[in-house]
């Protein structure tokens, strides 16, 4: 069973990986990445409603636990972006205020690419602290719908 539960885990945080870099790679191709509002709230949701998904689906026999772990795991460690961008802006991460204000600043600058088109590539200006709590709350959201889901099933 712990090789079912680790399996699950890893298909789900896949699905999220991938769906995260299609999201981004069709934002490059059409030209959102301008629309950093448009992107950071795809970002935040499908990859976590297609996790959903795939754990309401495949997941039903597992426990809450696994659910918690498949779908904030995901949430948490990519805002690890901010260590990313807060690297490529030059900013030290600790000073999160300056990374904050970076992004808000919406200037696509960063120290590693100097090629205009290479820095929307990379961006991070749809990443704030809207995008931070929203990602967060709404992957918690999934998890209540998930628990709740899993109950009525099982009555």
């Amino acid at each position: 069973s712990k090789k079912n539960t680790l399996a699950v885990l890893l298909v789900g945080w896949l699905i999220v990986l991938g769906s995260y870099l299609i999201i981004r790679f069709v934002f490059i191709l059409i030209g959102f990445t301008l629309n950093p509002t448009i992107l950071g709230i795809c970002l935040a949701v499908i990859p976590c409603l297609l996790e959903t998904l795939y754990l309401g689906k495949c997941g039903k026999s597992q426990r809450i636990s696994v659910y918690v772990l498949g779908l904030l795991i995901p949430s948490i460690v990519e805002k690890a972006l901010y260590l990313i961008g807060a690297f490529l802006c030059g900013i030290d991460p600790a000073n999160i205020a300056g990374v904050m204000e970076a992004a808000a600043s919406r200037e696509p600058f960063v120290n590693l690419f100097t090629q205009p088109s290479a820095r929307y590539v990379i961006n991070i200006l749809f990443f704030n602290w809207a995008y931070i709590v929203c990602g967060i709350l709404f992957s918690a959201l999934c998890i209540v719908f998930l628990s709740k889901a899993r109950k009525v099933t099982a009555a």
